[in-house]
């Protein structure tokens, strides 16, 4: 199955099943509307944001924003994060630039925030696949859910992530958790998720 394949069978468990993800009715707010107005972004547009920010998108994220360029207020990344029900709007390459701005745009580590964390805080949270930060200049938001949390491409893993993989920014208390190895895998776990 295509990526756009199965972004599309999101797309429609959406529309039929917004209550569930306490949503706004797509249909009627008219954001499904605007969301099938959206274009993909143009290889060249995708060539110039990597330029920009001196990194390589994973092929599967190149596939996404050519098929779409964001969605606005349509929500079509449903995802269970840890034991969170977020579901996530894409953000648009200009958006993400712009978001890069004021959002992960230094290098702070937890233990930056003496304040918020105790080292037992840490340690609780230690994942080898994410490093121990809060804000990393190589974390690139994609997808937010209320304006406080963000789906995240990493580019500066920990010894056992992999580039590229999704990590979480979540508000409040704020935390980086794992979620994906990519967007590939993100989709298959929707997929899986909506289907049962």
């Amino acid at each position: 199955m295509q990526l756009k394949d199965k972004i599309e069978i999101i797309e429609k468990y959406i529309c039929d099943n917004f209550e569930d993800w306490d949503l706004d009715d797509p249909i009627a707010e008219e954001y499904y509307d605007d969301y099938q107005g959206i274009a993909g972004a143009s290889d060249e547009e995708i060539r110039a944001f990597e330029e920009n920010f001196n990194i390589t998108l994973p092929h599967d994220i190149k596939d996404l924003y050519s098929y779409k360029n964001g969605s606005k207020f349509f929500s079509i990344l449903p995802s269970l994060v840890g034991q969170r029900e977020m579901a996530f709007s894409l953000m648009s390459l200009q958006a993400i630039e712009r978001s890069k701005e004021y959002f992960q745009n230094k290098d702070s580590l937890l233990s930056d925030f003496p304040d918020y964390y105790t080292s037992e805080d840490i340690e609780s949270m230690k994942d080898s696949r994410i490093k121990p930060y809060l804000f990393n200049k190589s974390w690139f938001p994609f997808a937010e859910y209320c304006d406080t949390c963000y789906l995240m491409l990493d580019f500066n893993p920990g010894q056992d992530g992999k580039e590229g993989q999704i990590i979480c920014y979540i508000h409040d208390p704020d935390e980086i958790v794992y979620v994906a190895e990519g967007i590939t895998d993100l989709l298959d776990r929707i997929i899986d998720m909506i289907s049962t």
